[in-house]
């Protein structure tokens, strides 16, 4: 935004430059030159600030849907990003997606560190490696190309970003420490 703003300067100043050049010599031809060198000077602003408005415009409409919205064929699959850059699935979701997923209650003992239960209900949540885990298991085709899915487009990345960072979790399989 502070180039479209220094260029605008530059712009005028060389709009007014040549108008302080040109308006004792050429008369009412002056006009019509003027016009042909703001034309020149300021299109090039006019698209850029449009273009620019439009990325500014789309970038806060898409804010709040911005690392938690999945999609996975015709499944919407909503991700929640943690302070660790782990990331939670709604185990009715995974529900939804494979079919066959062990109850909350079975997939707490299971993943201890790797399930949580999360949001005002109290739905619960699986971690991105411990989902991976439990899915490494899965025969049908729809669960295979789940567990492909989100290791790929889910828990790579953040594994990814945590190792960067330093950040080292427990097994999802370890005791949790609440």
């Amino acid at each position: 935004m502070a180039g479209l703003l220094w260029r605008t300067v530059g712009a005028c100043t060389a709009c007014g430059g040549f108008y302080l050049l040109t308006h004792k010599l050429l008369g009412p031809l002056e006009w019509v030159l003027l016009a042909l060198v703001i034309g020149l000077a300021f299109s090039r602003i006019v698209i850029d600030a449009s273009a620019e408005f439009g990325w500014h415009f789309r970038s806060l409409l898409l804010k709040p849907m911005e690392g938690n919205h999945y999609k996975f064929q015709n499944f919407t699959v909503h991700v929640i990003e943690d302070d660790d850059h782990c990331r939670w699935i709604a185990t009715h979701e995974i529900r939804t997606i494979v079919g066959n997923l062990a109850t909350d209650h079975a997939l707490a003992k299971i993943f201890p560190s790797g399930h949580r239960a999360l949001g005002k209900n109290g739905e619960g949540y699986l971690r991105d490696d411990a989902l991976v885990a439990h899915l490494a298991n899965a025969t049908s085709a729809q669960g295979i190309k789940f567990k492909n899915w989100v290791e790929r487009n889910v828990a790579f990345p953040a594994r990814r970003i945590r190792k960067r960072l330093g950040i080292v979790l427990p097994a999802p399989s370890a005791a949790a420490d609440e």
